[in-house]
């Protein structure tokens, strides 16, 4: 795939133009797109409302969703450990469907962005920036990290003189242009696939890329290596901080919080996510580009499935559990008990929403090629504009339960 050119739109105007500024915003923290409230509490609201059972339960998603993320992560080290081992077609086969397995539960988790959490806090004196840059980041630019069509001495690997160690990458990351990715689900993504040329799949990487035999497929097997270790350890390091059985973690600060300020935290990154995230960036973007640069994870063809996950997250967040799993009292309960239509508003917003991302036709890179008046297309855009009625609806919820928060076009 040739670099794209990537044009910076300023957030006034339409709500499409306010979204298409968020295209490049995937590795910026939500407080340097816009300012989030210094209280989630609405200045004068003296509720009859005890947030404690809802707070408590969002504490617990965030705790199970960053276990099952990071336990998941796991499992692709082990599979691209073995194949590491051993490289052949079925090795690599297993690799990248661990890979695609864990990307779910990874999903889960981004509604816990968006208001200076463990993953994405822009870092102070007293906290280091949160590792969400070097997790997720995209779109990628796969001529950093190795040979793309055309330029089969491109990227890191590449360039022998640079030796592959963990410091060499993090240095190189995003360094002096922001797709020049080095790090996190994406590059594990691209090093596993290849670009993707094919209009009815993902890419084919030759598995013969990682057999030991050169110079270049040994610095191409430790880089992926490293990539997958870092990845690893920082969704565990998140992990630990939202463990509330720890004295010095983020949960356990947040039981020090007041409980409606916690709960706004979980309405404010669900609201975010649905927003900014899969009606702006993952899907608004793409569609009005017609770029597949633009598509999330566009190596893989894995996307439709990743928006889905965010949705899963989202759903999950509001009716406290984690699939099967009761987490306690939930947010429709405590909207339920304030406003019944509202609580049914949200539901079915929820599940149209779902209806019309599974209504999209795989894969999305070729919806993006699709002419505008096309039932892809369309499907895509009802998609899009059903992602955001659910924000619109959580911000009604927030508004019921004397919760500010702030989300661009809703």
């Amino acid at each position: 795939m040739p670099m794209p050119s990537r044009t910076e739109i300023s957030l006034v105007g339409s709500l499409l133009s306010a979204m298409l500024l968020l295209s490049f915003a995937a590795q910026v923290h939500a407080t340097a797109v816009f300012e989030a409230p210094r209280t989630f509490q609405k200045a004068g609201f003296h509720g009859d409302i005890d947030y404690t059972p809802q707070a408590e339960s969002f504490v617990r998603y965030g705790a199970k969703a960053y276990a099952v993320a990071a336990r998941e992560a796991t499992e692709v080290r082990k599979h691209i450990n073995a194949f590491l081992a051993e490289p052949g077609p079925d090795t690599l086969a297993r690799a990248r469907q661990a890979w695609r397995d864990a990307r779910p539960s990874y999903q889960r988790t981004e509604m816990l962005r968006f208001f200076n959490s463990p993953i994405d806090h822009p870092g102070d004196k007293d906290i280091p920036p949160g590792p969400e840059t070097r997790i997720n980041a995209w779109p990628l630019n796969e001529a950093h990290i190795d040979y793309v069509e055309g330029a089969p001495g491109a990227g890191l690997i590449q360039r022998f003189d640079v030796p592959i160690e963990r410091h060499i990458l993090l240095r190189h990351d995003q360094a002096s242009d922001e797709t020049d990715i080095t790090t996190g689900w994406h590059a594990i993504e691209f090093l596993l696939w290849g670009q993707d040329f094919n209009p009815s799949g993902p890419g084919d990487r030759p598995w013969e890329d990682y057999v030991p035999a050169g110079e270049a497929q040994q610095r191409r097997r430790r880089y992926l290596q490293i990539a997958t270790d870092l990845l690893v350890e920082d969704l565990e390091a998140i992990a630990g901080a939202w463990r509330s059985d720890r004295a010095d973690s983020y949960a356990a600060w947040l039981a020090t919080q007041a409980p409606i300020e916690v709960l706004g935290r979980g309405l404010h990154g669900a609201a975010s996510l649905a927003a900014l995230e899969i009606y702006g960036e993952r899907l608004s973007v793409p569609l009005d580009s017609g770029s597949q640069e633009d598509e999330h994870s566009c190596f893989s063809d894995n996307t439709l499935v990743d928006l889905v996950g965010n949705l899963e997250g989202i759903e999950f967040f509001v009716t406290a559990r984690y699939e099967d799993e009761s987490l306690g009292p939930s947010l429709l309960d405590l909207v339920r008990w304030r406003s019944p239509p509202l609580a049914g508003r949200i539901e079915t917003s929820l599940a149209h929403a779902r209806s019309a991302l599974l209504n999209v036709p795989e894969p999305f890179d070729q919806v993006i090629l699709q002419p505008a008046d096309s039932p892809a297309r369309r499907a895509g855009e009802e998609a899009a504009e059903a992602a955001r009625q659910v924000a619109v609806a959580l911000k009604a919820a927030a508004e019921v339960l004397g919760i500010d928060i702030v989300v661009p076009g809703v």
